[in-house]
């Protein structure tokens, strides 16, 4: 080996050397400044505290309105149970006049419906009575009036 390969390979060290020596001054710099600085006990601990405070008056807001749905489902299941006691009190009734209603011999039920009938004939008769009454005493008011009008 000669003595000139020798001293360029020692410079080509030394350059190498010194260049990793200034890239990993660099890179230290860099990541030195980006750094975050790591947060204190206490900070980190209040963070924590406000942030399970937030999910407690969420908690507390979801658990207020699931009580209100639950209280109105109860009002509402109370509701139609009140209706359902009414209806079935009603449908005891109705079945009472039916089981009467069957009971009643067919010559009885045949009279009532003829009763029936004519009371609904003269309450016709008596409409168109009081309806032409009407008419005729609404005629003579408009004359009375364009009389007294005129005179």
């Amino acid at each position: 080996m000669d003595v000139s390969s020798v001293i360029m390979a020692a410079s080509t060290s030394i350059v190498a050397g010194m260049s990793a020596l200034h890239l990993y001054d660099l890179f230290r710099h860099v990541n030195a400044k980006n750094k975050i600085p790591p947060e204190s006990f206490g900070d980190r601990l209040e963070k924590l505290t406000s942030g399970l405070r937030s999910a407690s008056r969420q908690v507390d807001s979801v658990l207020g309105e699931i009580a209100q749905v639950a209280k109105d489902r109860e009002e509402t299941v109370q509701k139609l149970e009140s209706d359902l006691a009414m209806l079935k009190d009603r449908e005891k009734e109705l079945k009472g006049n039916i089981d009467a209603l069957e009971k009643t011999p067919l010559p009885a039920a045949e009279y009532f419906a003829r009763l029936l009938e004519s009371k609904e004939k003269r309450s016709a008769k008596r409409d168109y009575f009081l309806f032409g009454a009407g008419v005729i005493t609404s005629a003579v008011v408009t004359i009375i009036i364009q009389w007294i009008v005129a005179g």
